[in-house]
């Protein structure tokens, strides 16, 4: 197991902690994250998305086996999407947007979630930005009220002079095709901060290699892998030889032509001759 803290600022933490182990032959990685905050800083949170993602930042695999095993894409473990299963959580900070606080409080207590969450800055760049890093990563629909931000200790929304917008900043995303599944997505109301907590629970499906039937499905691939070659070759001979004889009998049918051409050509030529005879005798 490996743990790894990404910081790259200063005055306030934000970046990531990172874990990751194998369990069995399944590679799994766990990303807790606090991005940029602020309404309009949608691509400074796309940008600490993507340093993350793509920072080398864990132990490099040596054993070549373990490699193949254990993660995907030829990676050998270095990065967080070399693993099998993803796990990332935190407080993202994407906000919705253009609606005005009023606005999204009200929609809010009308439980009309659908039209904020049109608005909501993770999703609209997973739909819009084809290179965005989440677009990989996948999220129950949301069917809580937005987490962010509450007066503290009280179920009120942001009553300070900033008067924040409420905003799902708190979420949970995975990644690991059909080997996890997502059961729940929920928040809790705990009220010690301005966040409200947010949950989830999930379905993994851990793999258990075993290296006598991974040998001899070895050896079963290479030997369908010969036969197709030596089949491939065999084609390809055989193509050679009918590619040859057609050609043979293109050059033998073009040389009877040849030869049959000066024929027609005398014949045509003597029945010309004759005819003219026959005029001069009329004549």
């Amino acid at each position: 197991m490996h743990m790894v803290k990404i910081c790259y600022e200063t005055n306030v933490f934000q970046g990531a902690l990172i874990i990751r182990f194998v369990l069995d032959d399944t590679s799994l990685c766990f990303i807790n994250c606090h991005l940029a905050a602020g309404q309009s800083q949608t691509k400074d949170r796309n940008t600490d998305i993507s340093e993350i993602l793509e920072s080398s930042v864990l132990p490099v695999e040596r054993d070549h086996t373990v490699r193949q095993d254990s993660y995907i894409g030829g990676g050998d473990g270095s990065m967080i999407l070399d693993h099998e299963i993803c796990v990332l959580n935190g407080d993202l900070n994407y906000r919705i947007d253009t609606m005005g606080r009023d606005t999204v409080v009200n929609a809010v207590k009308a439980r009309n979630f659908g039209k904020l969450l049109e608005r909501d800055q993770l999703l609209a760049s997973k739909r819009k930005n084809p290179w965005f890093k989440l677009r990989s990563f996948h999220e129950l629909p949301i069917t809580f009220a937005p987490t962010y931000k509450y007066d503290v200790g009280t179920d009120n929304y942001d009553t300070s002079e900033k008067k924040r917008a409420p905003a799902w900043c708190d979420r949970i995303l995975y990644r690991g095709k059909s080997r996890i599944q997502q059961l729940d997505y929920r928040r809790h109301e705990v009220r010690v901060s301005d966040h409200r907590p947010v949950t989830a629970s999930f379905q993994i499906e851990i793999k258990k290699i075993s290296p006598k039937r991974r040998a001899a499905q070895w050896e079963e691939c290479q030997r369908r892998l010969q036969e197709r070659k030596e089949r491939l070759l065999q084609e390809a001979k055989y193509g050679s030889i009918i590619s040859r004889s057609n050609s043979d009998i293109l050059t033998a049918f073009t040389g009877q032509t040849t030869w049959l051409t000066p024929l027609v050509l005398t014949q045509q030529q003597s029945s010309r001759s004759r005819s003219s005879m026959e005029q001069t005798d009329e004549t």
